[in-house]
């Protein structure tokens, strides 16, 4: 905004007749927030070096459907998915990763019929920057903190593990009564 267009809409604000309190309230808080905005690029300041980490949905590099070697056709499925507001309103710089899962039936490793809802498994854990996060396996037994890397095609764990990402969501992995994982109409 120019110094001309502030001007005018901060005379506008403060007239009671233009605008309720709350109205006020609303364009100081835009107004401050593109102002700060305005200052930082003004002033040239860099870019927040783990901004990556901030992308949530289909932007994250982590987002999507993968083939875990160690359990063959079972759902992998990752989320990532903004981090939850604070008390003062403010938001954490690294987002949250929610992996949904199944292992198989009776302790099968491979998956040869779909779950249903009450299979599968969920573990969360927050992304680091744009290539990765720490997630909480502790609820399926294992660590609270374990170390997911992005390599440019899938999840590589500690132990050399690699989850390879999808180009596609397979169906038969979902249960079919889970609407929340489902791809849509056919």
């Amino acid at each position: 905004m120019n110094r001309l267009t502030c001007t005018i809409a901060l005379l506008a604000a403060t007239s009671t007749d233009a605008f309720s309190v709350s109205d006020r309230r609303n364009f100081f808080g835009a107004v401050g927030g593109a102002a700060a905005a305005a200052a930082a690029v003004a002033i040239g300041a860099p870019e927040s070096a783990n901004a990556a980490g901030i992308k949530t949905g289909i932007a994250n590099p982590f987002t999507g459907d993968y083939d875990d070697p160690n359990h063959p056709g079972c759902l992998r499925q990752v989320k990532v998915v903004g981090a939850p507001m604070r008390a003062d309103g403010s938001r954490p710089l690294y987002a949250v990763m929610e992996v949904t899962g199944y292992d198989g039936k009776d302790g099968e490793k491979i998956c040869k019929e779909k779950p249903t809802r009450a299979d599968l498994w969920k573990v969360v854990g927050k992304t680091k920057g744009g290539d990765e996060a720490f997630l909480d396996f502790s609820v399926k037994g294992g660590p609270s903190d374990l170390v997911g890397k992005w390599d440019g095609s899938g999840i590589v764990f500690p132990d050399g593990n690699k989850w390879t990402k999808l180009n596609y969501a397979p169906r038969d992995r979902r249960p079919s009564d889970m609407a929340t994982l489902s791809d849509g109409p056919l």
